[in-house]
């Protein structure tokens, strides 16, 4: 598991041997299931993704289709790479949206599926005879930002994922806050307004139904990127996008206040097609964070842009 790396000292007696972990002895499978899309990748103990593959899939997909899908996909890559994997696996971490109840790996309910209660865990084990850990998908990156990210030397700080769908994690002195149930962070489902819109989740008004992609890209009738490249020039599209940036600065102060944390980090497709978001969030949460705790406050990207990776942090954190 440790290397040499060279030798360290001067003058007289033995110099130090300098010792490191060995990235290629220690080797997760990291899978991101997402709605549309399979990933599977292979992903060492330094957060390094080292080879990947990945599949379509239906948007209506049922439970039991998406097991089949995810453990061909998984076995494609074992068999693709065996030479790579075979002295070194330790597990397989998966990550999924919604409510993941922990540990036993039941996806307890997913807006993108619009299914629930599936023993994802359970029945990956049984059919690849390896260790399974499911998780949440924003719950798996803050793992990963606090094990190998740039959020290692921080003991307190939130994920902010942003994308088809809105969702936090937090890890609080140097842990993740679960709750009662796994489902603390599910911010896309606070509801805002109870006579807002119908949100996949069967309620009226929550958060992500006025922030997310999907709401952003069938308010406009088009594709997120398009909006984007508009808004410099449509007045329209302007004053909507400030509108959200307001809604997710009021979001990230709440969360600053309610925590006492000292950094934010947005993650997501969204943060990556829109960079300004950061910035634009960052000015206007620091006018609405208590005052007392806005002196150490910050909203910073990502560092992990991979969803495998995080993933694969899942089975290498309790390794």
């Amino acid at each position: 598991f440790v290397q040499e790396v060279g030798q360290e000292g001067s003058g007289v007696g033995r110099k130090a041997t300098s010792l490191s972990l060995n990235p290629h002895r220690v080797l997760a499978v990291g899978v991101s299931v997402d709605r549309g899309l399979i990933q599977a990748g292979i992903v060492n103990v330094e957060g390094k993704l080292c080879a990947s593959i990945e599949r379509p899939i239906d948007d209506g997909i049922g439970q039991e289709r998406l097991i089949e899908r995810t453990v061909d996909l998984i076995q494609e890559l074992m068999t693709r790479y065996r030479k790579m994997l075979d002295p070194a696996l330790v597990g397989i971490g998966i990550s999924v949206p919604g409510p993941v109840a922990w540990p036993e790996g039941i996806m307890q309910y997913s807006p993108q599926f619009r299914w629930g209660n599936c023993s994802f865990r359970e029945a990956l084990e049984s059919q690849l005879k390896r260790p399974v850990l499911v998780e949440n998908n924003v719950k798996a990156m803050a793992i990963a930002e606090h094990l190998f990210g740039e959020m290692k030397e921080y003991t307190d700080f939130i994920v902010f994922n942003v994308g088809s769908g809105v969702g936090a994690a937090v890890i609080s002195r140097g842990k993740l806050c679960r709750g009662a149930g796994n489902f603390a962070g599910e911010i896309g489902h606070t509801i805002v307004d109870p006579h807002g819109p119908l949100c996949d989740c069967g309620r009226h008004g929550c958060f992500q139904t006025y922030v997310s992609m999907n709401s952003i890209q069938e308010h406009f009738h088009m594709p997120f990127s398009e909006v984007i490249a508009r808004s410099a020039e449509d007045r329209e599209i302007w004053a909507y996008l400030n509108q959200v940036t307001d809604r997710f600065a009021i979001m990230t102060a709440n969360l600053v206040n309610y925590y006492d944390t000292k950094c934010v980090l947005f993650h997501g497709q969204m943060q990556q097609e829109w960079p300004e978001l950061v910035e634009i969030v960052r000015e206007k949460a620091d006018k609405l964070v208590w005052k007392s705790l806005s002196r150490e406050f910050q909203v910073l990207g990502a560092d992990i842009k991979s969803e495998m990776a995080a993933s694969a942090a899942v089975i290498l954190s309790e390794f």
